[in-house]
């Protein structure tokens, strides 16, 4: 018997970061939620972007520092890699960690309908079901968490023999000679450098003039990370298009432009990594959501042109990070139960490279387009005692200051765990704390923290393990 309430609470559509987020938030408040989800609980993130590129990530790392440990006084036999147990690991971490989300989401409280959704004017949400009848619902309020699709260039279809995306990437059959991947992106920089690991020879293309184009990198850490990248073996062709794959004598060639001139690469394989695009197919046209650029257009309690509709993650705009679709999941929360909206001034970005990149807050350019008058603290890794003694000292701190409040606007870590550390700058920003608090704050020693301190004591050229301006 169905007994699948046709008029619930809130009907959610899709179970990825933004989506059971919002489940689990609701159903604690007791909104028993409804959730459709077409594939796997977790989405995109937790089956094949997030989780399963990290477990490949760390699983890969030891494969990066070996030179480094023989240099030490550790000398290893040469390793020997199984893919197949590779991917056959990171598929139990995926599992084992969307298995606990699904469970949380029913301990409290929702319901999980598998099938694929199709939102038509009233709001009302048909959900054809895997293995069962269709079913309308009309919910009270409905939050869109569909979340986005890999995009696709007519050149280089995904249906193509030798193309692949990047749900193909996580889960490889094999892992090719040589991998041109398209786009020096999060997805094609991180990619790039899991395959360098794994043995691959790496060519990467991108049409812009710099690597990772939209996060706009500060000048000097671009080119501390070019440099890295580069001395790991993996090659960079900025300012080049991609225009075909070629099969010459049974061998693929991408054929790419730059600087007017043809340029012909050699490829097993060709990884697609230009970008992802919101995943909307599923929304009737008649429903009347208004968008800007492609995105549903939402105000800051993530609700849409609609009463009642709301859109979170990947959907909304702004940069398509799952961490940011969770958090616009409690707000859109907070919005339907009446509870205070507590909303976010920046997000942080995080690409495992290796060395690890990530920023939040302003760039210095930013600030000063937005009328501060931006004072700059740098650091240098290879003045930082624990990155020295990890062998790992490729890199720096900058941290962007206001001249006239003195409080952090933004800053930018590249080294090892600069993912993890970005997260005091991020508070640091939210609670509006300025440099000198920073800089005032005991950091542990010998820590890789230590790092953001002295660059914040560099903003006034106070510095102790470094020089200042």
């Amino acid at each position: 018997m169905d007994t699948v309430n046709k008029k619930p609470n809130v009907v959610i559509i899709g179970a990825g970061p933004g989506g059971y987020t919002a489940a689990i938030r609701l159903g604690q408040l007791g909104m028993n939620p409804v959730v459709i989800e077409k594939e796997k609980v977790g989405g995109v993130c937790l089956n094949w972007g997030c989780i399963p590129t990290k477990t490949i990530y760390s699983t890969t790392e030891p494969l990066a520092k070996l030179d480094s440990w023989k240099k030490r006084g550790i000398e290893f036999n040469q390793p020997k890699i199984s893919l197949s147990d590779v991917t056959k690991h990171q598929s139990k971490i995926a599992n084992k960690l969307t298995d606990g989300v699904e469970k949380l989401i029913k301990s409290n409280g929702g319901t999980i309908l598998y099938g694929k959704a199709e939102v038509t004017t009233g709001p009302k949400v048909i959900v054809k079901r895997i293995g069962k009848e269709e079913i309308t619902l009309e919910p009270n309020n409905l939050i869109i968490a569909s979340g986005s699709i890999p995009i696709e260039l007519p050149e280089f279809v995904f249906s193509q023999d030798g193309i692949w995306d990047s749900k193909t990437a996580v889960m490889p059959p094999e892992t090719p000679e040589k991998l041109v991947i398209l786009g020096a992106g999060v997805i094609g920089l991180e990619m790039g450098t899991i395959y360098n690991r794994l043995g691959s020879e790496i060519k990467i293309l991108e049409m812009q003039d710099s690597i990772l184009p939209t996060l706009n990198l500060d000048k000097r850490i671009a080119s501390y990370l070019n440099r890295s990248l580069k001395k790991s073996g993996i090659d960079i062709y900025t300012s080049t298009r991609a225009k075909e794959l070629q099969t010459v004598e049974e061998k693929k060639m991408v054929i790419g432009e730059k600087d007017g001139k043809e340029v012909s690469i050699p490829a097993d394989r060709v990884l697609v990594a230009v970008g992802r695009r919101p995943n909307l197919d599923f929304i009737d046209d008649q429903l009347g959501l208004e968008y800007n650029e492609g995105f549903i257009e939402t105000d800051a309690s993530c609700l849409t042109s609609i009463e009642n509709v709301y859109a979170i993650g990947d959907i909304a705009g702004g940069p398509m990070l799952a961490h940011k679709a969770s958090k616009e999941a409690l707000i859109a929360s907070s919005k339907i139960t009446g509870e205070k909206i507590t909303n976010y001034k920046v997000v942080p970005s995080a690409v495992f490279t290796d060395p690890e990149y990530a920023q939040v807050g302003m760039s210095e350019r930013k600030a000063r387009q937005n009328g501060y008058e931006p004072v700059i603290g740098r650091f240098p890794l290879r003045a930082s005692g624990k990155a020295v003694a990890m062998d790992e000292a490729t890199g720096a701190i900058k941290l962007v200051g206001d001249k006239d409040t003195d409080r952090l606007l933004g800053g930018s870590i590249l080294g090892p765990h600069a993912s993890d550390m970005i997260a005091e700058l991020a508070l640091s920003i939210e609670t509006e704390l300025t440099v000198t608090q920073i800089a005032e704050t005991i950091h542990p020693h010998p820590t890789l923290s230590e790092a953001i301190m002295e660059a914040a004591e560099n903003v006034h050229s106070r510095a102790i393990h470094t020089s200042n301006r």
